[in-house]
C-alpha cells in the first residue's frame, strides 16, 4: 500500500512539471489553428487506439519498456520515470493541456488527469501485497480493457470535436 503510494506521488509530480511547462507554452504560443491542425489527428489516434484496446489488440511495447526498470527499487523514482514517459493518453492529456487559456487550467487539468489514472492505485497495492491470488482468478481483464478502451474513443471524439470547433473558429473550415 505505502509502495503505490510513493509510486503515485511520484507520477503527480511528473504531471505537475510537465503541466507546469506545457501550460507556460501554451499561454505563450497557443495558435487556434495550429491547435487544430494537433488535436484533430490525436483525436483520431486516440479513437483507433481505444477500438483496438477494447476489441482484444494486445500492445507489446509495455513488456519491453517495464524491463528496462528491474532495476530501479525506488517506488518513488519508478512512479517519476513512469510519468515522464511518453504513452498516447499522457501525450493526448499535455495536448490539451496546452489549448487552455492559462498554467493554473494545465495544472489542474493534469492533477485531474493524474487522479483519473490513480485512483485505483491503492487498490492494487492493496490486492498486490494480500490478495493477489484472488485478483488473478476473479478479475477480469477483458472487461477492464474494453472499458479503458471505450474512454479513450469518447475522449478521442472530443478532441476531434475540440479541434472542428478551432479550425471552424479561425476559418479554415467552412460550413
Amino acid at each position: 500500500m505505502i509502495a503505490s503510494v510513493y509510486f503515485s506521488v511520484g507520477r503527480l509530480i511528473a504531471y505537475l512539471a510537465l503541466g507546469l511547462v506545457v501550460g507556460y507554452f501554451g499561454v505563450a504560443f497557443f495558435n487556434p489553428n495550429a491547435a487544430a491542425i494537433v488535436v484533430i489527428p490525436l483525436g483520431i489516434i486516440l479513437v483507433i487506439y481505444g477500438f483496438l484496446i477494447s476489441f482484444g489488440t494486445k500492445m507489446k511495447y509495455a513488456s519491453v519498456i517495464c524491463c528496462g526498470f528491474r532495476r530501479v527499487k525506488s517506488t518513488f523514482l519508478l512512479g517519476l520515470v513512469m510519468g515522464l514517459w511518453p504513452c498516447i493518453p499522457l501525450m493526448a492529456a499535455l495536448t490539451y493541456s496546452v489549448t487552455l487559456s492559462n498554467t493554473l487550467q494545465s495544472l489542474v487539468f493534469m492533477i485531474s488527469f493524474w487522479l483519473g489514472s490513480t485512483a485505483y492505485m491503492p487498490i492494487l497495492g492493496i490486492l498486490a501485497g494480500t490478495l493477489t491470488r484472488y485478483a488473478v482468478v476473479h478479475s477480469n481483464a477483458e472487461r477492464v480493457r474494453r472499458i479503458s478502451g471505450i474512454a479513450l474513443v469518447v475522449v478521442g471524439f472530443i478532441f476531434v470535436s475540440r479541434g472542428l470547433a478551432y479550425a471552424l473558429s479561425t476559418g479554415v473550415v467552412r460550413v
